[in-house]
């Protein structure tokens, strides 16, 4: 493969590729999945952080553990990614959004890019949820010939719905693509369960011209004659999503913003676990807590960016304060999967700005996790969750006043300080003995560390998560004095004295 040196010298090589994929077979465009050939490969990613300031100084700190080689080109917002035969090249033109480019087999670029966020905590791919989708043709100015709809309840649900559909898995060629589905949706023939997962966009004239197929996580698959057309509806869609933002990041700023949902599951309370048990689809890491009569809420990490927000959910609805430092993206992700997973007819409009305006709360005072007085199973819920945020940032060292302050919203007072300990000082002497221990600084403040950081694979990182969470959630119900087995809730020696903690250096050794 060539030396890629400029932009220049990258859109001639990604146009050959497009143009070569084009002609493989003469009904390429119709009867061969593009994902299935040596197509152009664009992820649209959203960097925060050190990534966004200065993204070859933070890729120096973790592509080392990914096993990627980093080359620099002639311009400093252009880098060449490779691991084996495996070769990305990464934009950050514009630094909040860099995009991904590559001409390899769509599997192992998969597995990369998925590698990179979940290694950084530093980006994320742009989630374009369902009703963005639809309205992309009229954006870009193009024609919409294909669109895909994925809808699965399952996860979510103890037993089959006998009224409703479970799952569907639909994709529809056509030049009426748009029609067809405003007729599809209209026909109740697969009621609530229109939440489109994809779309393929032509555009340009009959000499020049790009067929992308834009999903709904960021990735787009193009074919064609014409780098510059991809170019112009990347612009336009980042643009369009960039403006998005912003209005999110500002109405998210100062208030709590409520999204009713008519639920289609069986039992609130196993959707609500599932939900928030750090696994698939939803990737949210959190403790659930049951409020009287029949509402729940949880203080939840979102395992892309390792931020939390507190979710209250009910029959009426669900109400969403996004922590400080959380990105808006984290709602944007969140809402979307509800189309997917819960009901496709949640409020298509529910994430532009006027209907937010009018679900946001009145100006609140943010919800306090736990007091002085709280018990510890309440603190343990909010802490145990901070703990996770900080280690899939890669933060392993935990100190009892970074997560009291990650926690609360006001500075942390000494009783709040000394609950914060007690919590860990459990959890590194029982359920979470393999993962943490303690340390002690020289002067004498006690601390823990994550023996090991987390997978960088994608599934191995999402079932080490699941076990924190369930280990987790035996710690919650020890405290809370549930019945369990007797030799959890009985000990003749404190927690501190169980595992003693040690010198940062000697665990080093």
């Amino acid at each position: 493969m060539q030396v890629i040196r400029t932009r220049a010298d990258l859109a001639l090589l990604l146009e050959r590729h497009m143009a070569q994929s084009s002609v493989k077979s003469g009904q390429a465009q119709q009867d061969e999945e593009i994902e299935g050939r040596t197509a152009l490969k664009t992820y649209l990613l959203e960097a925060h952080g050190r990534l966004r300031s200065d993204p070859r100084g933070a890729l120096g700190e973790v592509t080392g553990a990914l096993g990627l080689q980093v080359r620099h080109s002639a311009e400093p917002e252009l880098l060449e990614l490779s691991l084996g035969d495996t070769v990305l090249w990464l934009d950050s033109t514009q630094p909040r959004f860099p995009r991904l480019y590559t001409v390899s087999p769509a599997k192992d670029t998969d597995r990369v890019t998925a590698s990179l966020v979940a290694a950084s905590g530093m980006v994320e791919p742009i989630w374009l949820p369902p009703r963005t989708l639809e309205s992309l043709a009229r954006l870009t100015e193009t024609t919409m010939v294909l669109f895909s709809l994925r809808h699965d309840r399952r996860p979510l649900r103890r037993s089959p719905d006998r009224d409703g559909i479970d799952s569907v898995t639909l994709r529809l060629w056509g030049p009426r693509a748009r029609q067809t589905l405003d007729k599809l949706r209209h026909s109740e023939v697969l009621p609530a369960a229109t939440s489109v997962f994809s779309v393929r966009l032509r555009g340009g004239d009959d000499e020049r011209y790009c067929l992308a197929e834009i999903f709904h996580n960021g990735k787009i698959t193009a074919v064609g004659n014409s780098f510059q057309e991809h170019e112009r509806m990347l612009r336009l869609i980042l643009d369009a999503h960039s403006a998005s933002a912003e209005q999110l990041e500002q109405i998210r700023s100062s208030r709590r913003l409520f999204v009713p949902v008519s639920w289609t599951v069986d039992d609130l309370g196993y959707a609500v676990v599932r939900m928030f048990s750090g696994a698939e689809p939803f990737r949210l890491w959190g403790l659930p807590e049951l409020l009287p009569p029949d509402a729940f809420r949880v203080r939840a990490v979102d395992l892309d960016v390792g931020r939390s927000a507190t979710f209250t959910l009910s029959s009426k609805g669900i109400s969403i304060e996004l922590g400080p430092q959380t990105p808006a993206s984290v709602l944007v992700r969140f809402v979307s999967n509800l189309q997917y997973h819960v009901n496709a007819d949640l409020d298509a409009d529910v994430l532009m700005l006027e209907p937010l305006l009018q679900l946001s709360l009145p100006n609140e005072a943010p919800i306090t996790p736990f007091s002085e007085r709280s018990p510890l199973h309440d603190v343990a819920r909010a802490v145990l969750a901070e703990a996770v945020g900080m280690a899939v940032r890669n933060q392993l060292a935990l100190s009892t006043s970074s997560l009291a302050e990650a926690s609360l919203a006001d500075r942390p007072s000494e009783p709040q300080l000394d609950l914060v300990r007690r919590v860990m000082s459990e959890a590194a002497a029982h359920e979470w003995r393999t993962r943490i221990y303690p340390i002690q600084s020289p002067d004498g403040r006690l601390a823990w560390r994550f023996l090991d950081a987390l997978p960088v694979d994608g599934s191995s990182r999402l079932r080490e998560l699941v076990r924190l969470h369930r280990m987790s959630s035996q710690i919650i119900a020890r405290l809370s004095g549930m019945p369990m087995a007797h030799w959890l809730q009985l000990s003749l020696f404190g927690p501190e004295a169980l595992v003693p903690p040690v010198a940062d250096d000697e665990l080093s050794a």
